[in-house]
């Protein structure tokens, strides 16, 4: 059994975000379609136009423009993903609706997980585990697509104490560290 008092940041929460962003399939497509779609909305745009029959001076300004703001916009998509979700986020925090408990105690028993929070409890089973992946900064127990326990590692009392926590875990649930 293994026993961790965490505390989660906001910044700690953000990581965690921006690394389900970037790696996840949701957020790969979610990138790959805000990439696509200025660009797309750009040239609609230029077609209509053209259908009118509007200026060609206008028609070739608009041009730059839009393929100015689409080059942009495919280059800084992420930094733009990014900052609205820390907007999102600092705002939840604002309103005290955070998605998280900032101080809990993570719980690995032999038959499941629990989280104790001083509001919540959320008890998983091990074979309830979609994965488990290692960032630089925290380990996250995915529970569902979207979710996961976010652990980070100044919560563990030394690297022996994270690797002895990271084969338990591994062998409970039958998942392999990503």
């Amino acid at each position: 059994m293994f026993q961790i008092e965490k505390t989660i940041t906001l910044e700690d929460y953000l990581a965690f975000n921006e690394y389900h962003l970037i790696h996840s399939k949701q957020g790969k497509k979610a990138l790959l379609m805000f990439k696509i779609l200025t660009p797309f909305l750009s040239f609609l745009a230029i077609l209509v136009f053209w259908i009118a029959e509007a200026d060609i001076d206008l028609i070739i300004t608009l041009i730059i423009t839009l393929s100015i703001v689409s080059i942009i916009m495919s280059f800084y998509s992420k930094k733009i993903w990014l900052k609205a979700i820390k907007n999102n986020i600092k705002k939840l925090e604002k309103d005290g609706k955070l998605p998280f408990e900032k101080v809990s105690t993570f719980i690995l028993n032999d038959d499941c997980i629990i989280e104790k929070g001083a509001k919540t409890q959320t008890s998983i089973q091990y074979d309830a585990i979609e994965k488990i992946v290692c960032s630089d900064q925290a380990i996250y127990v995915y529970f569902s697509a979207i979710q996961a326990f976010v652990i980070p590692f100044r919560s563990f009392e030394s690297d022996e104490h994270k690797n002895d926590f990271l084969a338990f875990l591994e062998e409970k649930s039958t998942k392999s560290l990503m």
